[in-house]
């Protein structure tokens, strides 16, 4: 969308593809260390061989993920008038009138317990939704089943990361603050409840 005055434009967020080419490269040298582990020990038995060979079919299947996202040129998060879309979400667009706050990790402090559950590698961003939106996935079930209750999950505790993506947290939580700031501005009704950002 391109606008005039102050709209704030639309603003696109896509995979690091050297980012995740170098993570391949690291998935593909713990493969090979796999493949040849059996050939520099004496003994193996067959349930060595079993744990080697569920661990070579994770990394493979994490390989042909990482793979994809080389060459995926979809925008991974989209900023614009209507609210945030994050991809890996799976609830589309968040409306600006449901969020309620929004920090970046250098600014939160988080408990044992959520440290423990939720495997955070900063820097991102953390959302807190007024009415917490419900997953929905377009792949076929069972998958859709499993990705819908993974993604209610992490929507306890939405973040956004920056781990793999072009953009930095801090540069996106800019432009969120401008497109909020521009639709606050817009709907007056709202001013008792802005929204809080907590700046890195």
């Amino acid at each position: 969308m391109k606008s005039g005055g102050n709209i704030p434009l639309d603003f696109y967020v896509y995979y690091n593809p050297k980012t995740h080419l170098f993570k391949l490269a690291a998935i593909i040298s713990v493969c090979f260390i796999i493949m040849i582990l059996p050939f520099l020990v004496e003994n193996t038995d067959i349930g060595s061989l079993s744990i080697l060979a569920v661990f070579f079919l994770g990394f493979c299947f994490w390989g042909i993920i990482t793979a994809k996202r080389i060459t995926d040129r979809r925008p991974q998060v989209i900023v614009d008038i209507n609210g945030i879309y994050v991809r890996d979400w799976h609830v589309g667009t968040v409306g600006w009138e449901n969020i309620d706050f929004i920090a970046h990790s250098s600014s939160v402090r988080r408990g044992i317990i959520s440290m423990l559950t939720r495997s955070r590698r900063g820097p991102y961003l953390v959302f807190k939704f007024s009415n917490p939106p419900k997953a929905k996935s377009a792949l076929p079930f069972p998958l859709s089943f499993i990705v819908e209750i993974w993604a209610d999950m992490e929507m306890q505790e939405p973040a956004l990361m920056e781990y793999g993506l072009d953009t930095k947290a801090t540069d996106v939580l800019v432009v969120i603050q401008n497109h909020i700031d521009y639709w606050q501005k817009n709907h007056e009704e709202r001013t008792d409840n802005s929204t809080t950002i907590m700046p890195s």
